[in-house]
């Protein structure tokens, strides 16, 4: 991370809050992760050696892959590593480039905001007719929040990092390179 500026500076602090962000999400993914096994392996222990599996488990293991899902997307978003095809904009000139990147942020900020505004309707009637989940009949506002927040917490992610991009002068191709 050479091309991070100075701490001192505001992008400095955003980018140190970008990565404590970053963290803090991976661990989320990490935890939710090894909480999945743990009630995957209790639950394989109670099926064949006692006959009564958990009703449970297969419900709260999907609530914690969402978490884990959209928590590790809000750490590759800031770090930049999703997956795309560059072949034609990496053989473009710096002007081409940077435009195509700039459209193609700015488009996914639309689509991803859109999901997101929509994801908290939902969100918002869940909560309202106090839906609950079939087997653990918990609040099902709560593991569907997963998805508004992690998304919302994408699009501003983005946008933060376009903001930043166009503040600060372009990397040269060999750094952009090195990040992949």
């Amino acid at each position: 991370m050479s091309d991070i500026p100075a701490s001192g500076s505001p992008s400095g602090l955003i980018d140190r809050i970008g990565e404590g962000l970053t963290r803090i999400c991976l661990a989320i993914a990490g935890l939710s992760l090894l909480i999945i096994v743990a009630i995957n392996g209790a639950n394989v222990v109670a099926r064949y050696l006692f006959g009564s599996p958990f009703s449970w488990a297969e419900e709260l293991m999907l609530f914690l892959m969402i978490l884990s899902v959209f928590a590790g997307a809000i750490a590759v978003t800031w770090r930049n590593l999703h997956i795309r095809i560059d072949t034609f904009i990496d053989r473009a000139s710096p002007a081409v480039r940077r435009a195509a990147q700039v459209i193609g942020t700015l488009i996914a900020i639309a689509a991803i905001g859109t999901v997101a505004v929509a994801s908290a309707r939902i969100v918002m009637l869940l909560y309202d007719f106090d839906q609950r989940s079939d087997a653990l009949q918990a609040p099902a506002w709560i593991p569907q929040s997963f998805v508004a927040i992690g998304l919302g917490t994408i699009a501003l992610l983005m946008a933060v990092r376009l903001v930043l991009s166009l503040t600060r002068p372009p990397a040269p191709p060999s750094a952009l390179e090195d990040a992949r």
